[in-house]
């Protein structure tokens, strides 16, 4: 795993670590209100953003990868 994707999965686990903790106060301060259902969507909404782009990087990281082993093939097949 590069530095890179290392990166955008521990930012992926501290959201979900957030929403963890966010749901335990709520629940613990009978977080029923408007405000407490607006801090959960918007928990939820950042950790599938962080998901989508933790699945982006990834891609661009396999795409990267494999133009990169291409490029190798090439210049051995030149050599």
């Amino acid at each position: 795993m590069t530095m890179l994707e290392k990166a955008v999965q521990n930012l992926a686990e501290a959201i979900e670590a957030l929403e963890t903790r966010l749901d335990l106060r709520l629940e613990a301060a009978d977080g029923s209100n408007e405000t407490a259902a607006a801090a959960r969507r918007q928990a939820a909404t950042a950790r599938k953003q962080a998901d989508h782009a933790a699945q982006g990087v990834a891609a661009a990281i396999s795409d990267l990868k494999a133009i990169l082993a291409e490029d190798d093939r090439k210049r051995e097949e030149a050599s």
